[in-house]
């Protein structure tokens, strides 16, 4: 697990921890390092890729055309056919048509997108310490001398994932992105500031007011709310929070998103020092860059410019918001982020493994390590186990902690792996019902070997059975709503736009002797 404090000038680039530590701790995991070898060649390779997808597309458009016009001169075809009306070839748009003036626009507009995506990624690359697509390129030249080299290329998978880092980027940081995410962000910081106010102020009888901090005057009153915002993607909704004056710490599973997200809430406040491609403002004091985060969409498009469109990121310089101690004394919060899946980074939180861990450690259940908040955006369907991880939130709270959730209930390790009549042994159905695993055949074993382990697990549970187990896991609701209308990472002038009528929930942890 790799940690990477954000919102502090001395941090160090999470591509350079990672680095150091292939470098320096020789037990790495081999596979660990084959994946930060395949993100960062994703990073490296993206133009390449869209390019060369692009090429595809002509090189298609090229088949069909010579393949009509073979039809029209053959001996075989009606000479009167050419005169009766419009031809296929007539029908295209010259937009299509190659060689023509609008077809080489349209060619420079989609090879300037790509350019600009991969001038941000190379940025990215560039503040974690990795060589950039041209570094890569011009080591390939010179290590070449002319001869055939293998190159290890990125798979059309790896490079889905940093389509949707683009996007990510798009909807967290830009303004276009801003009604987007407002919609949940808004709704999420606002209960937060409702139901744990940083100060909340009571009457006094002679008509003032006095300040209180929130709970009661132990030894960590000076320091303030810790929240917690797993799977936080690109960090927005944790800078979101940490800017109202909480102590924050964000964690994700997904290395690109990492990345990309510790060069956002960095790396951009350092001074420009070149010109940015792409749309950033001139006379900004941080780096801004335009990227074209939907040029990957090739379905629903209402045109090759809306397309190509770039938006500039980010919409505000994340470094520039810095909190100091105030005058009463409260120790100004901090911002972090945390890489790792959700279990392995909580769970110690645990009580079989506080136990565990009691002679190694003098650590109180209600420690300064504990949470006062856990605000999940469109996260827990993203669960191999959402019994698992409710309990680990039940658990990294304090008495009195908040879970705070928005989102719908798609469940991301659902649709694989699932039980068909042809898997199983008649003679022992009733085995199966009861949860016997010996019964499942080597039939059905054999044709999910490929999947994650996490797809043959997963169950899917209604809103329903969800609000049963947060209400049994000791929570009580103080609000919920329901169907609220959200996108997430829209093209806002697509064709098509997913809706998701998503939950929203506040649930506040009882004191253990209430439960």
């Amino acid at each position: 697990t790799k940690v990477s404090s954000t919102m502090d000038e001395h941090c160090v680039p999470l591509g350079a921890q990672q680095q150091d530590h292939q470098d320096h701790d020789h037990d790495t995991d081999e596979e660990e390092q084959e994946h930060f070898q395949q993100v960062c060649r994703s990073y490296q390779q993206y133009a390449t890729f869209h390019q060369t997808r692009q090429q595809g597309v002509n090189h298609r458009m090229h088949q069909m055309l010579n393949s009509l016009r073979q039809d029209v001169t053959s001996p075989d075809a009606n000479d009167g056919a050419a005169g009766e009306g419009p031809t296929i070839e007539s029908l295209l748009p010259p937009s299509l048509l190659p060689q023509t003036p609008e077809n080489q626009q349209h060619q420079k507009q989609f090879c300037d997108a790509t350019i600009r995506n991969q001038f941000f990624l190379d940025n990215v690359m560039k503040y974690s310490g990795v060589m950039t697509s041209q570094e890569v390129l011009r080591q390939r030249r010179e290590g070449n001398d002319g001869g055939a080299m293998v190159m290890d290329w990125a798979t059309e998978d790896q490079m889905s994932k940093l389509d949707s880092v683009l996007k990510s980027v798009a909807r967290d940081w830009s303004r276009e992105g801003r009604e987007e995410r407002s919609v949940v962000y808004d709704r999420l910081v606002g209960a937060l500031e409702k139901y744990m106010p940083l100060a909340r102020r009571e009457s006094c009888s002679d008509g003032t007011y006095d300040d209180k901090n929130i709970g009661d005057k132990s030894e960590d009153e000076q320091l303030p709310p810790r929240v917690a915002v797993p799977g936080s993607g690109l960090g927005r909704l944790g800078w979101e929070i940490f800017s109202k004056g909480y102590s924050v710490q964000g964690s994700d599973f997904s290395l690109p998103m990492l990345l990309a997200s510790d060069f956002v809430l960095n790396g951009c406040g350092i001074p420009n020092m070149e010109a940015d491609t792409g749309g950033g403002e001139s006379g900004s004091s941080f780096r801004q860059f335009g990227v074209s985060p939907f040029i990957s969409e090739t379905k629903n498009t209402t045109s090759f410019q809306n397309r190509t469109r770039s938006v500039v990121v980010p919409d505000v310089d994340p470094t520039a918001l810095q909190h100091n101690e105030d005058e009463d004394g409260l120790a100004a919060p901090e911002f972090t982020m945390m890489a790792g899946e959700f279990l392995s980074l909580y769970s110690h939180f645990l009580p079989n493994h506080q136990k565990s861990q009691n002679d190694h450690s003098h650590q109180q259940p209600n420690s300064p390590n504990k949470f006062h908040a856990v605000v999940c955006s469109f996260f827990l369907d993203t669960a191999p186990s959402l019994p698992h991880y409710l309990l680990t939130i039940y658990h990294m709270l304090e008495d009195g902690g908040l879970l705070l959730h928005f989102g719908p209930l798609m469940y991301h390790w659902s649709g694989h792996g699932s039980l068909l009549p042809g898997d199983r042994d008649d003679t022992s159905t009733n085995d199966m019902m009861n949860g016997d695993n010996h019964s499942i055949s080597s039939k059905y074993q054999k044709r999910n070997k490929h999947l994650d382990e996490r797809y043959l697990s997963s169950i899917d549970y209604t809103w329903e059975e969800f609000r049963y187990m947060i209400l049994q896991c000791g929570f009580e609701i103080e609000e919920e709503e329901m169907y609220i209308p959200a996108r997430y990472t829209a093209d806002a002038k697509s064709m098509m736009k997913v809706v998701y009528d998503c939950g929203f929930l506040v649930a506040r942890k009882k004191p253990m002797n209430r439960k």
